[in-house]
This record gives structure tokens, C-alpha cells and sequence, in this order.
């Protein structure tokens, strides 16, 4: 695996923000570095989802205040 250049600016948003949205063209490896960057966080483990999932993107749109809620079932 290469070392992502972002997941030193990953991490340090993660610090400051509850919620971080990654966006960019198809193929380029965003979920991957979010899968890595959520399983080496520094302080906890944090969630990761994307909205490829229909489901998920459309509770995200009806509902973001749930959509966000720390626990809830990925």
C-alpha cells in the first residue's frame, strides 16, 4: 500500500471536526484511504460511509441530523 500524502490532514481534521466529507472523481482510492485513516485514528476509531450506498444517501438527505448520529448502525 502507498502512503497517502492526506492522511496526515485526515487525522488532523478529525481532531477539530465530528464530520469530514472527502469528495473527488471515481476510482482515485477514497474509500480506501478512508478505511485506512478510520482504522489508524489517533485518538478512536472513527466511522466511515459512503454515499455509493442509496440507502445511506437517501437517510442522509431526509434525515441528516440522524444521518450523523454518533452510533448508528453503518
Amino acid at each position: 500500500m502507498y502512503a497517502r500524502t492526506l492522511s496526515k490532514t485526515i487525522h488532523s481534521i478529525s481532531d477539530s471536526f465530528p464530520v469530514l466529507m472527502l469528495t473527488g472523481p471515481r476510482q482515485v482510492g477514497k474509500t480506501t484511504l478512508l478505511e485506512i485513516c478510520a482504522k489508524e485514528g489517533a485518538q478512536a476509531p472513527r466511522a466511515y460511509v459512503t454515499l455509493d450506498d442509496m440507502d445511506a444517501r437517501a437517510l442522509a438527505r431526509r434525515d441528516p441530523a440522524l444521518f450523523c448520529k454518533p452510533g448508528r448502525r453503518r
